[in-house]
């Protein structure tokens, strides 16, 4: 008796559960974004994505800003949600990547299980027009016996790590200076001779021909600039990006990470969005869960690799 009352009471859940897959979703979803609201591309896209999501899935789609601590805290607050699929965070590379590797945050990555990454913020190696080199090959044989100055954000992050690496494969060492407020005016001005930066504040730059672009820290070329090689096709590292994705709590049941999945590309399909991220400047990147998930895992060890080289991290 007691065995089946068991198998009852089991064949009674995986009835529920299967009921209640099939109502989902029954309530409001949010679309947590950890960076502030003004100016944001990530909020500006998210907006632009919500009310087509919601319409595809029948319930409303709410984005909520929760900016702190590097977007650490409401990737946190993301990690601790219900695993029910009616709270997504929209997470960049550093917070999903860097930032746990050097045991920044409250989480870890495996707390997380992506819906997919959907796309990257163009940015680029930049240098001035008149500079004795227009690639990294170029670049990596000046190096050998001059002195490249290389302007960036911090030795932790993502597009300084790219450039190390790159620096790593060339065989040669930048002169590097972290700035708080990094500006294309400093190679502009000649106080760095290279540049890590967004590639849309560098077009005014380029096409006044004051500089020209090295290398995009893509796995695809930027759409504005097709005739520069990506940072892999000139063989100085792999195919990085600096991406954006969006993800569930662990333990999301396999069937709402599909249904979101499917929601959210099908949404950036739309041309109304299509023509948001035009104008934000971001970079499509469509990757499914599973194969954002190997990309995660490789990106663990060899960013964590890097940052041993550099010293970041033991």
């Amino acid at each position: 008796m007691k065995a089946k009352t068991l198998i009852g009471a089991f064949a009674a859940l995986a009835m529920m559960t299967g009921s209640a897959m099939a109502e989902w979703p029954e309530k409001p979803i949010q679309i947590l974004i950890p960076w502030p609201a003004p100016n944001d591309p990530s909020t500006l896209v998210a907006n632009a994505i919500a009310p087509v999501m919601s319409e595809d899935l029948g319930v409303p789609v709410k984005v909520v800003n929760k900016p702190g601590g590097g977007a650490v805290l409401a990737t946190a607050e993301l990690a601790r949600s219900r695993p029910d699929g009616y709270t997504v965070g929209l997470i960049s590379i550093g917070p999903m990547i860097t930032q746990v590797i050097r045991g920044k945050t409250p989480y870890k990555n495996q707390d997380l299980q992506p819906i997919g990454l959907v796309w990257a913020s163009p940015f680029t190696l930049a240098a001035r027009a008149d500079a004795p080199y227009s690639n990294l090959d170029e670049l990596a044989e000046y190096a050998q016996d001059n002195e490249v100055r290389l302007a960036h954000w911090g030795l932790g992050a993502v597009p300084t790590l790219i450039a190390m690496k790159a620096a790593e494969v060339g065989g040669f060492e930048w002169k590097e200076t972290a700035y708080g407020k990094l500006n294309p005016l400093l190679v502009d001005q000649g106080d760095a001779d290279v540049i890590t930066f967004s590639t849309p504040g560098l077009t005014d730059y380029v096409e006044s021909g004051k500089m020209k672009l090295l290398a995009a820290m893509l796995p695809d070329r930027v759409p504005a600039y097709p005739d520069v090689p990506t940072v892999a096709e000139q063989g100085y590292g792999d195919a990085y990006a600096i991406w954006f994705g969006a993800f569930v709590p662990k333990g999301t049941d396999a069937e709402i990470v599909a249904k979101l999945s499917d929601a959210l590309f099908s949404a950036m399909e739309n041309p109304e969005v299509q023509t948001v991220i035009e104008n934000v400047g971001v970079v499509p990147m469509q990757t499914g869960p599973e194969e954002a998930r190997e990309r995660m895992d490789r990106e663990l060890d060899e960013f964590g690799g890097i940052m041993k080289t550099l010293g970041i991290i033991q």
